[in-house]
């Protein structure tokens, strides 16, 4: 008796062109054949359509060898919560925040830190801002194209903030953990600290080609010597009770 016949209408009903393999065997898979529909298909959709073949031959996503430094996206950046994540309080370092209209004393500071670092060093400045120069194509490359356009192409004045920027770096933090009492002459314990805490923002972040750039020649090696304290200090959080 059909299907039909029982006052099923066509449920369960099967077609010429289906295949049903009997329940009663050992194999409950049920296999169906149905033609496929002569629709003309266009280069462009042929081609959308072998991408599925070329994902599954390829191998894993590549990715960049090193990762850039570049500004959070815009989905954090519009949380206020989260700018004390990415947002320089005091000292902006590296090209993102250089012209930022809140940090007016910026430039002043780094300029004052900067001139110590260079007094320091043992080297010339024309040698040191040389250096810097010399590799400005390498540097760039640590940062997203886009975030560069409003710089120009001679490299100027990439490589004067960088110079900058990177003698602040190792002054400020040789600073704290380095022998010098010179420096805090001109700048107070409670600022120097909202300095630190900004050389760990996201967004605020240089090359250390440039560190070690500035740091390969005269009395580099004393303020190298300083980066690995400051990481421990502001990166590796004790366990209670453990003294650092």
């Amino acid at each position: 008796m059909s299907s039909t016949e029982e006052g099923g209408g066509t449920v369960g009903a099967v077609s010429a062109d289906q295949t049903v393999i009997n329940n009663h065997t050992n194999n409950d898979s049920v296999g169906i054949h149905i033609p496929c529909a002569d629709v003309a298909l266009d280069s462009g959709e042929l081609s959308n359509l072998r991408s599925l073949d070329e994902a599954l031959e390829g191998g894993q996503p590549t990715f960049r060898d090193k990762p850039l430094i570049r500004e959070v996206p815009s989905t954090l950046s519009r949380n206020e919560d989260f700018k004390k994540y990415f947002k320089p309080k005091v000292v902006a370092i590296g090209p993102l925040h250089h012209y930022d209209p809140a940090l007016p004393e910026s430039k002043k500071l780094k300029l004052k830190l900067a001139a110590h670092f260079v007094k320091k060093i043992g080297i010339d400045k024309e040698s040191l801002y040389s250096n810097i120069k010399q590799e400005m194509d390498s540097l760039k490359e640590c940062y997203d194209r886009q975030e560069l356009e409003k710089y120009s192409d001679d490299n100027k004045e990439l490589a004067w903030m960088f110079f900058v920027d990177g003698c602040t770096i190792l002054q400020a933090v040789y600073m704290r953990y380095g022998n010098d009492d010179d420096g805090k002459l001109f700048i107070k314990d409670d600022l120097l600290t909202f300095v630190y805490s900004d050389l760990f923002l996201l967004e605020n972040q240089l090359p250390f080609r440039v560190l070690e750039l500035l740091t390969s020649s005269g009395n580099g090696k004393m303020f190298m010597n300083a980066i690995p304290k400051v990481h421990r200090r502001y990166c590796y959080q004790p366990r209670r009770g453990q003294v650092i």
